[in-house]
């Protein structure tokens, strides 16, 4: 009788994989991560061009990477946003990061990242409607595969 319960389980869990599996991954925004310059990019993920230089956006990354597929670096900012952005400009698709902040939280990120070449680095951070944007030039000695 086990036998058979789990051959029943199984081909009922196996048809509703084989049916639906758009369903059970999650949404993919499929204009956020195309191959654009910044510029689109820009205006594809943020809706504008009109973003702020600000000083009050700190970006820390090596100057010079010596490896493209490892680059560390760290956002940090004293603007209570609600959405963060991280963009490489010469990257295949230019947006790299993107999270949601709550309840007014203050940024603080860090994360490695692969660059395709040496470029600026961009981060942006959306303050009620206004996004406001700090950038960093990272050369990069050696391009991973």
């Amino acid at each position: 009788m086990k036998r058979r319960t789990f051959l029943e389980r199984s081909s009922i869990a196996a048809a509703l994989v084989l049916l639906r599996p758009s369903a059970l991954a999650a949404a993919w925004n499929e204009k956020h991560f195309q191959q654009v310059p910044i510029d689109r990019a820009f205006v594809d993920v943020l809706g504008t061009k009109d973003i702020v230089k600000s000083s009050r956006i700190s970006i820390a990354a090596p100057p010079v990477a010596s490896d493209s597929s490892a680059v560390p670096v760290e956002i940090s900012s004293t603007i209570k946003g609600d959405q963060l952005y991280l963009f490489v400009e010469k990257n295949v698709t230019p947006l790299v990061f993107s999270c949601a902040l709550h309840g007014g939280a203050i940024p603080f990120l860090s994360l490695t990242i692969k660059m395709k070449e040496s470029s600026l680095l961009y981060g942006v951070i959306r303050e009620g409607g206004k996004y406001h944007m700090a950038s960093v030039h990272v050369d990069v000695a050696v391009q991973a595969c």
